[in-house]
């Protein structure tokens, strides 16, 4: 409980609401029914007096200023020096992993250097500060084991997105130092209602107090520097209405005011922000004023507001929660150079890095083209180049926002446009030699839901027409029901012509149990379109249909099939399955060519193909196709029904062994799985890493006889977003399993999994 009590003190937004509305605790008493109010939001199935007992003896009539320290002592307990560089223990990085959603690790690591260099005066605070901030504020547990893995053999990152890679803690100095910057970034979010329900969801404060609450931010920092090195004295509250927007900072500076006050010699400007916590929590104990507590303490609370709308927390799940984050604009401003990023991936200690697989989004502009792989490459060339960079476009899924009775083309027209218009400029652009070795495979990345692998399949196909063979893409991540998601990744596998080498992002829905999937469902029904649902019972059939133990199922499937066909297409001649079946598979065709919305030119041999192999399929299945792409036909289609998640005949066993066909039809095309433990952690139904489906995977837990097990490989996803690294993915890993097996089982099986990525990282 004192962890999460300790967290509460610096986090809640209740609290923050109340400095930025009201202004400062008059008593401890009412300070201390807010924290209670917080505590048992964040944990509503506990009676009153769990709190209140535990509140009592954390706060023990403390000040403001003791109850702050304690709380960093508290969560510094997780942390341990090993030299100059700071380790977490072992036994606490999952609750660290949680802790650091909210609570700055710099401003935790900070206290612990205040600590330890306070107990020795041989031992020198920025010494310490300028060793372990150097490069990242994300440290690792200290595993002896793994650490000599990673030295010696170092590590392949296989999934990771450029851009929410960035740390909390960076971007909150380019906030704070560039506020007009800034801002003219925030305000373009401010139209988005999804970004605005991210606000919503964590308390009163809107998008536009961010700007207000960065701007006092910036002043209560310079007041508490000259507080401290000056003997200011200030009784100023910084409340919404009464600060000045446009008052001039004593201590200006445009990388801290730390350096200003200071004869320190740092590099970058959260080392300085480290030295300025470690100077505040000594005023605070030499002092304990009350003032400074209030402005330290409101500092700190709008430090951990910033940190909520950059970090994915434990409560956002799903896939839609994590976009809200990626639209924000919060970190586009940190985000328009990359060197600190890769500097950053080196982490805090020996880089461990062999290979990044940068993703990025391409343009559809050539001189933005251009722009975008200069500024990757150029920040690149300004680190030490310890590991090699390679770099995997990602097309981003849109979805297809037109009424359809407007609709008089084809589905995803305006993301088909795109896709053509990016892949040209992207081709354009990797012609030049500077780029070109960079660009080693193609992805395409964002919410599932929102477009299927039909409408990247031409581009995917035609660039393995064009003689590229390295393909990844994103499914199975996120999903109404699980059928949607296992289809979803048979669909990029069919689709897109996937083989030998590629790999697929995510595939969770090949790997959490259906028993647990439908007990996080709490007995709820699910909501889905009248279409996606007939569409997973054509694929379960297509599925099902070449395995005799299913055939019982068939007649079912076939039945449902045919009623909701009925309902969709109202087809005047009722075509067979197999007809059926056809025209779902025959979706890969690009409908600019299929449906003549354009003639292939003499120049044009792909789409030439295309039309050709389109042609052979039979009337009936072309029909109903083109009908599928029809305004009418997607109206009805996107009729809402209620399936209950273990519908009939899709029992928990049924979709397990529907998961093992798929994984086996992975692995006869020797294509592996991209595994990233904390984002699927976060963003699926898990509570736990040793809930995870990689334990199944691996064949080590809820495992049974005759599971398949695909072959799989470890990537960080987005580590800024999900406050981690690939070593600390590796870390969650080895952990977990030495606590359900062993050491020897743990280290075999990074190994292999290491292994795995050294063998399936795109090459040119």
């Amino acid at each position: 409980m004192k962890p999460l009590l300790a967290t509460t003190h610096l986090d809640s937004h209740r609290l923050l609401e109340h400095y930025y509305l009201k202004g400062f605790f008059e008593d401890a008493q009412r300070l201390e029914e807010y924290l209670f109010v917080e505590l048992h939001a964040k944990d509503p199935y506990k009676p009153d007096y769990i709190f209140k007992n535990a509140m009592a003896d954390f706060t023990k009539g403390k000040s403001l200023g003791a109850l702050t320290l304690d709380s960093f002592k508290e969560l510094s307990q997780m942390l341990e020096f090993r030299g100059e560089r700071a380790y977490v223990k072992s036994a606490s990085f999952a609750r660290w992993q949680e802790i650091i959603l909210t609570v700055s690790p710099l401003a935790i690591i900070s206290y612990a250097i205040y600590e330890k260099s306070g107990a020795s005066f041989r031992i020198e605070s920025s010494a310490l500060i300028a060793s372990i901030f150097n490069k990242s504020a994300l440290p690792s547990p200290y595993e002896p084991q793994l650490d000599a893995m990673i030295a010696r053999e170092r590590l392949n990152e296989m999934h990771m997105h450029l851009n929410g890679a960035t740390e909390a803690d960076i971007v909150w100095h380019d906030a704070l130092n560039r506020p007009n910057a800034f801002y003219n970034h925030l305000a373009k979010s401010f139209a988005k209602s999804n970004v605005t329900e991210q606000y919503l969801q964590i308390g009163a404060i809107e998008q536009a107090d961010i700007f207000r609450l960065l701007t006092i931010a910036r002043q209560l920092r310079d007041t508490m520097v000259r507080v401290m090195f000056d003997g200011h004295t200030c009784t100023h509250r910084f409340t919404r209405d009464s600060y000045d927007i446009g008052a001039t900072l004593y201590y200006a500076s445009h990388i801290h005011p730390m350096r200003e006050a200071t004869q320190v010699d740092f590099t970058h400007a959260w080392q300085y922000e480290s030295l300025f916590l470690i100077k505040a929590f000594e005023h605070l104990q030499s002092t304990q004023n009350i003032h400074f507590s209030h402005l330290l303490h409101y500092y700190l609370l709008i430090y951990a507001f910033f940190q909520k709308i950059l970090v994915q927390q434990k409560m956002q799940v799903g896939f839609d929660q994590f976009q809200k984050i990626t639209e924000n604009e919060v970190r586009e401003l940190t985000e328009e150079q990359y060197h600190l990023r890769y500097r950053q991936l080196h982490g805090m200690y020996d880089t461990s890095l062999e290979v990044l697989e940068g993703r990025f989004a391409p343009k559809e502009d050539l001189q933005k083209s251009h722009k975008l792989l200069k500024a990757i490459r150029d920040g690149y060339d300004k680190n030490e180049k310890s590991f090699k960079l390679l770099l995997v476009p990602h097309f981003i899924k849109l979805r297809d926002n037109r009424n359809p009775k407007n609709i008089i083309t084809f589905r995803d027209l305006a993301l088909r446009l795109k896709n053509k218009k990016s892949l040209e400029m992207l081709l354009e652009t990797i012609k030049h030699p500077k780029y070109k070795e960079l660009v080693v495979g193609f992805d395409a990345a964002a919410n599932e839901l929102h477009a299927s692998p039909e409408a990247f399949a031409p581009i995917f196909r035609k660039l393995r027409f064009l003689g590229y063979s390295n393909f990844t893409y994103h499914a199975g991540e996120d999903y109404i029901h699980l059928l949607s998601g296992l289809r979803m990744v048979y669909e990029a596998v069919e689709f897109l012509d996937m083989s030998t080498g590629n790999r697929i992002g995510h595939a969770t829905a090949l790997g959490i149990d259906p028993k647990l999937w439908i007990q996080r469902l709490y007995e709820s029904k699910l909501t889905i379109k009248k279409g996606e649902w007939l569409d997973n019972l054509i694929f379960a059939y297509e599925l099902l249909q070449n395995h005799s133990a299913y055939y019982g199922h068939l007649g079912k499937l076939e039945s449902d099939i045919f009623r909701y066909f009925q309902e969709i297409y109202n087809p005047q001649k009722a075509p067979n399955i197999h007809q059926i079946i056809a025209s779902w598979r025959a979706r890969k065709y690009d409908p600019f060519v299929t449906l003549r919305w354009r003639d292939p030119s003499l120049f044009e041999e792909f789409e030439i193909q295309e039309l050709c192999v389109f042609n052979r399929l039979d009337e009936t299945t072309k029909g109903l196709y083109e009908q599928y792409h029809t305004g009418e036909c997607i109206e009805r289609a996107n009729t809402m029904i209620q399936v209950a998640p273990d519908h009939a005949p899709f029992t928990e066993k049924l979709l397990r062994d529907m998961q093992n066909i798929m994984i086996e039809h992975l692995n006869t095309k020797n294509i592996a799985i991209e595994t990233l433990p904390t984002s699927n952690v976060r963003i699926s139904y898990y509570k736990r890493y040793d809930e995870h489906h990689l334990w199944r995977w691996l064949g080590l837990e809820n495992y049974r006889e005759g599971d398949p097990m695909p072959t799989v490989v470890v990537g960080s996803d987005d580590t800024g977003i999900f406050m981690t690294n690939l070593r600390n993915e590796y870390a969650h890993i080895y952990q977990t399993l030495c606590k359900s097996k062993n050491q020897q089982v743990a280290l075999h099986t990074i190994k292999q999994l290491n292994k795995n990525g050294k063998a399936f990282t795109f090459q040119q």
